[in-house]
């Protein structure tokens, strides 16, 4: 018998051996699906404050009820001290205030804030405000941000603060009277807890 032939009958050999063996073990299970990242970069949570018209504080579910403070993303509303401040936080309240909310974060800003756009069901918040003209689309140097069209159709209809025409927006007001006091949003809660910044980022 010629080397070759020798090697193929070995290998037929080995193959019906071990062919009983492997029907017998049963067919294989499947791996069990990874498991999902710890930080997936969404909080579901109630609404407990409404700080300001681009404020809020959420109580997350699932983590022992923190505080977490909120900036809505894509959105610039009126300061607290501004005209139309304290119409837009109204706004807000009406739109959040005790609802179950997701927010998908994006970022964190310099005051340690949750920075993440905010749905009640399937409705975007920061679309709604803008939309209603209780916010500006955020500027980014050149860029109008995600609402421009929302705040264009707001401004034409004069919805808001639009309404009287001469609105000024946060950013010119911050750049020529600074910022209102932000101790609201880092005041401690109720009882006693103080709000987490939460560090998320995706």
């Amino acid at each position: 018998m010629s080397y070759g032939r020798l090697v193929g009958s070995l290998a037929l050999c080995l193959a019906s051996c071990l062919a009983p063996a492997t029907a017998s073990a049963g067919p294989k299970k499947k791996p069990p699906p990874p498991a999902p990242p710890a930080n997936s970069g969404v909080l579901v949570g109630t609404v407990s404050r409404v700080v300001d018209g681009d404020t809020l504080w959420l109580t997350v579910e699932g983590q022992g009820g923190p505080q977490v403070v909120v900036r809505v993303a894509g959105i610039d509303a009126p300061e607290s001290c501004q005209a139309g401040g304290s119409e837009a936080t109204a706004a807000l309240n009406d739109l959040a205030l005790g609802h179950k909310v997701t927010v998908r974060v994006v970022d964190r800003d310099d005051f340690g804030r949750t920075v993440g756009k905010v749905f009640d069901g399937a409705k975007d918040i920061g679309d709604r405000m803008v939309r209603d003209g209780q916010a500006w689309s955020i500027r980014f140097k050149y860029d109008r941000g995600p609402y421009v069209a929302e705040e264009r159709m707001a401004h034409t209809f004069k919805r808001g603060l639009h309404a009287a025409g001469d609105a000024m927006e946060p950013l010119e007001f911050r750049r020529q009277h600074g910022p209102c006091n932000g101790a609201d949003a880092k005041a401690p809660a109720a009882n006693g807890a103080k709000p987490m910044a939460l560090a998320t980022r995706t």
